[in-house]
């Protein structure tokens, strides 16, 4: 009898074994070594140490929620807004959360994170990545590809100048500090979904991004440069036909002068000549970089160009 007692007592935690669901704590889904990185192919991989001290996961899960502030229903919802949002925007994001941050800063973590997995949509690797960081106590946005012309500074909130004004880091700045991490991720999401519906920032008209996911900034030439330059341009032409006009009527009255006096001489006169102008042009073009009021970025240690800045609470 004690037997069978024991017998089904292993049944019973058995089957309390397999109804306890399984952790969604156990996201690393790869080991790295130096043989098989498990990065992309095209990537820098100067940085070894780098790629190794960064988890490598399934880029499909979208949640990683390494600090351990989420519970598992908290999860699953940020899940499915973050398919809402990839459906809706065609940009990739990662929610990220860390208890401890091995690489001393919230901007590096984020954008190793992001870049030594596979995240991002189509070439330039559009997305986002968003930060929970309770080790440097930060909450960090990164942005790649066309995400960068879209979320400038001042829809992120990076800047104090930013700060209350209904930005990205508005949104779940307050909750990061009250402990409400849940709310603060899908706060950010819908704030980031309501940006894009507006389409890019005037602030980055003159951005654009190369098929490498680097920002480009144009320089345009205004309308009253080109009118100016053409103004010039005009006054020399005239000043030209004016002194050749005055130059053929001085020749003719001196050839007409010499022919009423009956002058002649044996020696035939040089009458014809060239006459050389030469434009100097201004080179208006001014060094590259972010353009003033629009989106900062940043290369990281991958080589890749990134947007985006935290706040600390």
């Amino acid at each position: 009898m004690r037997k069978v007692i024991y017998y089904l007592c292993f049944l019973l935690l058995l089957f309390l074994i397999s109804i306890i669901p399984t952790s969604a704590k156990e996201i690393n889904t790869c080991t790295r070594s130096n043989d098989n990185l498990h990065v992309r192919d095209n990537l820098v991989k100067n940085n070894i140490s780098d790629i190794l001290s960064t988890p490598c996961v399934d880029e499909s899960l979208k949640v990683y929620d390494f600090g351990d502030l989420l519970t598992d229903l908290e999860e699953e919802n940020l899940y499915n807004e973050a398919r809402e949002f990839i459906e809706y925007t065609n940009y990739d994001i990662a929610l990220v959360t860390i208890s401890e941050n091995n690489k001393g800063s919230a901007m590096v973590y984020a954008d190793d994170f992001y870049d030594y997995n596979l995240f991002g949509k189509n070439e330039t690797r559009n997305g986002l990545l968003l930060l929970i960081d309770m080790d440097t106590r930060e909450i960090y946005v990164s942005t790649t590809g066309y995400a960068i012309k879209m979320y400038d500074d001042a829809r992120l909130g990076i800047d104090e100048i930013y700060y209350n004004t209904n930005s990205v880091l508005d949104y779940g700045f307050d909750y990061v500090k009250n402990g409400e991490y849940y709310n603060a991720f899908s706060s950010m999401i819908k704030r980031l979904t309501e940006f894009y519906s507006l389409g890019y920032p005037s602030s980055n008209s003159n951005m654009e991004i190369s098929t490498t996911g680097k920002p480009i900034i144009i320089r345009h030439i205004s309308y009253s440069f080109v009118g100016g330059i053409a103004a010039i341009i005009t006054l020399i032409i005239t000043i030209i036909f004016y002194n050749i006009s005055r130059l053929k009527i001085k020749v003719t009255s001196t050839v007409s002068y010499m022919q009423k006096q009956n002058i002649t001489t044996r020696n035939d006169f040089l009458v014809n000549s060239v006459v050389t102008h030469t434009l100097r042009h201004t080179d208006t073009g001014s060094s590259g970089g972010g353009s003033s009021g629009g989106s900062s970025y940043h290369s990281s240690s991958s080589g890749s160009f990134h947007g985006g800045g935290g706040r600390g609470f």
